[in-house]
């Protein structure tokens, strides 16, 4: 023990008096705190969204209240009522848009994941969900081509190259400065002081990384307290992943080669498994799991829309009415029951073509899985985003969430409009208790 605290000491010293480790450590310090802020920024650009929407949602609806209680013998109140008391709204205004939000996780400013890519909330009315939600832009071109540079980012990314700049010349540095003879003379083992240098330096960058992931949280108001499985977590995960590039550094050092060729082996081998093995394994899955066209689904959707209004009126109601004997009224001519009846057909369908996609991309996703601990990076950086919640997973939960409020919003709407009844006013007390669920 005396003689690794020995070892630790004049290392220390050794590396301390050097003015490049002071530079690697402020500028991964600096490009971290940076990470933090950026991701810090962009999350509460969605939470500053979110809360206008929500704010919008409420004041429109209470609007709508007000609306239900004004005096119709005055002729300008009566659309206003209307508007507020028809479950079909008037004319082509729909009674109401909804929006169901996906509130940012704790540790979301953390690892962006794809929360950049999704929407943070979506609107929508009670006619066809998926007409509404997939049709929009598919993702953000530059945010997938440049990434998120957040810390994650720094950890996945920029932590291994302080460990290839710590390693690079454990052993060379000493042998090119004419001291390895003097080591060799001593009565400890060399590969014993190779190995408490390279502990040392490894000790350096967890304490890097432990330091990087305390202000991240403090500096974006996340608890310690209460979150302190997530911290854990992350920690675990950032530790194995830095152990595992010291090790690699480890194998590079035992080839006792310069510190020159040391070095580009480091870095060759950080390009290998950051850039190029991600690449090859994305095109080796593409080729044998081609990546579904969501636009095709799209534009599918988008046909199936224009198609229901070419349908007569008998073609929508007699397999509506099949599939929903709860609202047949034997009513086969009104506008508006047609209108809805139509729109849950195509949702039906819609839902089934969306299926067909996720399934490809599950299918996809899961060779992904079995090859990518090829790319180590990548894999760390599934692993947090899914710690943070911001991965696909997490926002494929979140469309679940948004069908079942649409399906609740029916389940009010849909009894008054093939009943051919208007709402009263509980009726719209219940549906104002939704925007706050």
């Amino acid at each position: 023990m005396k003689q690794i605290l020995h070892i630790f000491r004049f290392e220390w010293k050794s590396l301390w008096r050097s003015n490049t480790l002071k530079v690697i450590l402020f500028v991964i310090l600096g490009t971290g705190v940076y990470g933090i802020y950026f991701g810090k920024f962009e999350i509460e650009k969605q939470y500053a969204r979110i809360a206008q929407v929500q704010q919008y949602e409420r004041q429109h609806f209470d609007s709508l209240l007000y609306w239900a209680e004004l005096d119709t013998t005055v002729a300008r109140h009566k659309e206003k009522f209307e508007q507020a008391m028809s479950p079909t709204g008037m004319g082509w205004n729909k009674h109401f848009t909804y929006f169901v939000v996906n509130n940012p996780p704790p540790l979301a400013g953390l690892c962006l994941g794809q929360r950049d890519l999704f929407p943070a909330y979506y609107g929508f009315n009670i006619s066809a969900l998926h007409k509404q939600i997939y049709v929009g832009e598919l993702a953000n071109p530059m945010k997938l081509l440049t990434g998120n540079f957040d810390l994650s980012y720094v950890m996945v990314f920029l932590l291994p190259l302080l460990i290839v700049g710590l390693f690079y010349n454990l052993y060379a540095a000493e042998k090119e400065g004419g001291t390895l003879p003097l080591l060799l003379s001593q009565p400890v083992a060399l590969s014993f002081t190779l190995a408490g240098k390279g502990l040392l330096r490894f000790i350096v960058v967890i304490a890097m990384a432990t330091l990087l992931l305390i202000l991240g949280f403090v500096l974006q108001g996340i608890s310690l307290i209460d979150q302190s499985g997530l911290f854990i977590r992350w920690l675990i995960f950032v530790y194995g992943y830095c152990l595992l590039w010291a090790l690699i550094m480890a194998v590079i050092v035992a080839l006792r080669r310069s510190a020159a060729l040391s070095a580009m082996l480091g870095l060759g081998t950080w390009l290998i498994f950051t850039m190029v093995t991600p690449a090859m394994l994305n095109m080796a899955v593409s080729a044998g799991e081609p990546l579904p066209k969501r636009a095709e689904t799209i534009h599918a959707i988008r046909t199936l829309n224009d198609k229901n209004w070419e349908l007569p009126k008998s073609f929508v109601f007699t397999p509506f009415y099949q599939q929903n004997p709860q609202y047949d009224r034997g009513d086969t001519t009104d506008f508006n029951k047609w209108y809805y009846a139509s729109f849950t057909l195509l949702d039906a369908e819609a839902r089934s073509l969306n299926q067909q996609f996720e399934e490809q991309v599950a299918s996809r996703l899961g060779l992904l899985d079995k090859w990518q601990w090829l790319a180590p990076a990548a894999m760390v950086h599934e692993w947090l985003s899914a710690t943070a919640q911001t991965d696909r997973r997490s926002h494929m939960a979140f469309l679940q969430h948004v069908e079942s409020c649409h399906e609740g919003l029916k389940d009010i709407y849909y009894p008054r409009i093939f009943a051919g009844e208007w709402f009263n006013y509980d009726d719209l007390l219940r549906l104002r208790a939704e925007l706050d669920r």
